[in-house]
């Protein structure tokens, strides 16, 4: 894997240093990028979630089935963490003179995704994808089925973006567990592992398709003026 991916243990601390930058840059700081993987498998979702009443018991059921539930600042549903996902965050802060814009917020992570993506000859759009677990319209989707899902925060006139990538997971496994979390807390989702696809679809594995991925997507955002972090 490429010594650009920073190996967290737990997805809560890849998060947390995604909350880190987003602070770093409203204070002032130079605009970053993170591009991270966990070590440890889990599902996340929006902290609105755990105000749910069985909430405790719900996710306490999905860590003994080896998903732990773990909350984040963004919106968005329920998406899996872990070993196979590679997650890439930008943090910067929009010009007084500029209005804050969420589509070009949104633009500012999808586009070097779609360039990495077009130099392994695949590729991507934005769009929703209709079953996908925590579907949006900034998703990225090749041949209409879901590879990246994105979310974003926002403090002031600074933004973090996130976009999570599926390289090589069990994508049965993680959609019933993320199906059987939003079953459990009584939400309308109804997830299908047949509209998604990853990088080792397309990759041989020995080609080491998230170090490549990492890699490249990189040097595309260290060429925009972002420093690795």
């Amino acid at each position: 894997m490429s010594k650009r991916v920073r190996k967290f243990n737990s997805a809560a601390d890849g998060l947390y240093a995604e909350l880190s930058m987003l602070q770093g840059v409203a204070e002032g700081g130079p605009r970053t990028a993170l591009i991270w993987s966990a070590d440890r498998r889990s599902l996340t979702l929006p902290e609105r979630f755990s105000r749910s009443g069985n909430f405790d018991e719900i996710s306490t059921g999905s860590a003994s089935k080896g998903w732990p539930v773990i909350t984040r600042r963004t919106g968005g549903g329920i998406t899996p963490q872990g070993p196979g996902i590679l997650n890439v965050a930008l943090a910067y802060s929009v010009p007084r003179k500029e209005a804050r814009s969420v589509s070009a917020s949104y633009a500012s992570i999808c586009d070097p995704l779609i360039e990495t993506f077009a130099t392994v000859g695949l590729r991507a759009s934005t769009g929703a994808v209709k079953g996908s677990f925590c579907d949006g319209d900034f998703n990225l989707e090749i041949e209409g089925r879901k590879i990246v899902g994105t979310a974003q925060r926002w403090r002031g006139a600074s933004v973090m973006c996130h976009a999570l990538v599926l390289v090589d997971i069990d994508l049965d496994e993680a959609v019933s567990a993320a199906q059987r979390l939003s079953d459990g807390l009584g939400l309308n989702d109804m997830y299908d592992t047949g509209v998604h696809c990853q990088l080792s679809e397309f990759m041989r594995r020995e080609d080491d398709p998230s170090g490549q991925f990492a890699g490249t997507v990189a040097a595309i955002l260290s060429n925009a003026g972002y420093t690795i972090v």
